[in-house]
């Protein structure tokens, strides 16, 4: 929650304005699925408690933490910088450019420097995600109802097959990245509504930290943007080079000098998952749009009408040929330096 006031000056009766944003953290919540484990909460809770990350020569930081408490309940009470001042979404692309670069900057600071923390954080974390999904499997059921209505309107004259093609190398991209070079310090999350900073209000970020594949940021940033609404899907299937190259750049200004095919293999195993779980409309349409959490949380997200879901869709399916085949020639490239 935010809190806001007006303090006092004991000294001399001054009267300053105040803000903070106070988050609660229950740990005795379990996390006993692979959704919920993809982030840990008690890490949060150590970053702030043990102020990391905080002189990293970075643009990007943590939120400044004025107080972090335990309180008689067992609850984690964390007193946060305020950032609800930060540019809303949605965003220009001046916003994600410069977030790219900052993002950059990060993942090659701690990459060359081999950060650790004094804390457990997870390896390999992209994957818990993937295994969320059965990629080639789950498209496959797309291969059987060719001439559903729902199916047509989402791909209209694209070809399924350019999207099983592409699941395939998915899945085989998150084996092959295991065997990639040290992994850097990553974010894991979209920065959606802070450009200079860290923490989005009211929502976990730092208990996201991981180990993974160099790139995977950049892959969450942009791919994010997907599943919102029209004007954003739009931003990034036209300008995701863009994008991406102002993060490239944010690595080499950081020290950063490794193989840009292995940064974009990282891209690829987060922002594959917006594309191709867009591709999945066809087969949850239906209950989506009668199950009112999920019908109002699809609205929320895509600032549409769920009616409007399939057509939103469609402008990621026509992105499955172009990436399809980079994804396979850069799988091709990578193999063959391994």
């Amino acid at each position: 929650m935010k809190v806001s006031g007006t303090a006092v000056s004991a000294r001399n009766g001054g009267h300053h304005k105040w803000s903070s944003v106070v988050k609660i953290i229950d740990q005795s919540v379990p996390t006993n699925n692979v959704v919920a484990a993809w982030g840990f909460p008690e890490n949060e809770v150590k970053v702030y408690e043990q102020g990391l990350l905080n002189d990293d020569e970075v643009q990007l930081r943590p939120a400044k933490c004025y107080l972090a408490e335990k309180n008689s309940d067992g609850l984690h009470v964390l007193w946060l910088e305020d950032l609800s001042a930060a540019p809303q979404p949605p965003w220009t692309l001046d916003h994600f450019i410069s977030t790219a670069k900052h993002l950059g900057q990060f993942n090659g600071y701690h990459f060359v420097n081999k950060t650790e923390l004094p804390i457990e954080v997870t390896q390999d974390a992209y994957y818990l995600r993937m295994t969320t999904f059965e990629w080639h499997s789950d498209y496959s059921k797309l291969m059987e109802i060719p001439d559903d209505p729902i199916l047509r309107r989402v791909f209209g004259d694209i070809p399924l097959e350019p999207g099983l093609e592409y699941a395939a190398s998915y899945e085989r991209a998150g084996e092959v990245a295991k065997s990639l070079p040290p992994q850097p310090l990553v974010w894991r999350q979209s920065l959606q509504k802070s450009v200079s900073t860290w923490l989005r209000n009211r929502r976990n970020r730092l208990a996201n930290l991981a180990f993974d594949p160099i790139g995977c940021d950049i892959g969450v940033l942009i791919g994010s943007r997907l599943s919102f609404g029209k004007a954003e899907r739009q931003l990034i299937a036209q300008h995701e080079q863009k994008i991406y190259e102002s993060y490239v750049d944010g690595l080499k200004s950081s020290g950063w000098t490794g193989n840009p095919d292995h940064v974009r293999l990282g891209f690829f195993l987060q922002f594959s998952q917006y594309v191709l779980r867009t591709t999945f409309a066809p087969l949850n349409f239906e209950q989506r749009k009668r199950n009112d959490a999920k019908r109002a949380f699809t609205e929320q997200r895509t600032r549409a009408p769920i009616d409007e879901f399939p057509e939103l869709s469609a402008q990621v399916v026509e992105l499955l040929p172009k990436y399809a085949e980079e994804l396979k020639l850069l799988l091709q490239r990578v193999e063959d330096t391994l």
